[in-house]
Parts: structure tokens; C-alpha cells; sequence
């Protein structure tokens, strides 16, 4: 069953007035009221430890393992570039008229 928000209104609604008709009751506060008791100091948590700093790993420790561990790579010499470029040529005849095309270094131009 897919719960719509209307439904979600109508089943709120049902169970306040089941509640105040066994007998429950409904404050209004103002705005702005806190709901917690202000005479009493409030309850701060305090974090703590409860492990002896002895016990720690350090963490610089851990990473310098993990570094030792690894396997030592080789860098490979990084590709050298031909400075020679290719390009296509066109051939003409005695007219100008274009009769093919060939591929030249850029060396010979």
C-alpha cells in the first residue's frame, strides 16, 4: 500500500482524537518556551577515553610500512617523437588540372 501525504494526515488526525477521547490532553506553549526544565543545570556529556595511550599505533608508523612494502617500478624512457610528418601531395598535370595524390615526408618539402 502506497502512503500518500493525505493519508499520512488522516491517520495522524484519527489517532490525536483517539487519544483525547480515552482521555488525553494537548498543552499549547507559547512560542519561544523551552520544553526543558530551566531550574535544573543541563546534563553535558563528556567524552571520554578509555583507552591508555600506550595501546596507540601512530599513524606515520603505519604509512612508512606500507611504503616499504611496495614494489620498486622502473620508469620506462618515455616515447621519442619522429619529427618527421607526413602529408598528402597532390600531383597536377600541364593544366592545373589535380591527377593524384602522394604522401611525403615533411623532410623532403
Amino acid at each position: 500500500m502506497k502512503l500518500s501525504k493525505k493519508s499520512i494526515r488522516e491517520d495522524i488526525l484519527a489517532k490525536t482524537q483517539e487519544y483525547l477521547s480515552n482521555g488525553g490532553s494537548i498543552e499549547k506553549i507559547s512560542l519561544g518556551e523551552s520544553g526543558q526544565n530551566t531550574n535544573e543545570p543541563r546534563v553535558r556529556r563528556v567524552f571520554e577515553i578509555e583507552e591508555s595511550s600506550e595501546s596507540k599505533t601512530f599513524l606515520t608508523d603505519v604509512v612508512a610500512a606500507f611504503d616499504a612494502r611496495k614494489v620498486k617500478t622502473t620508469k620506462t624512457k618515455p616515447l621519442t617523437q619522429n619529427n618527421s610528418r607526413r602529408y598528402k601531395k597532390l600531383i597536377y598535370d600541364d593544366f592545373g588540372e589535380p591527377l593524384r595524390e602522394v604522401w611525403v615526408d615533411e623532410i623532403d618539402r
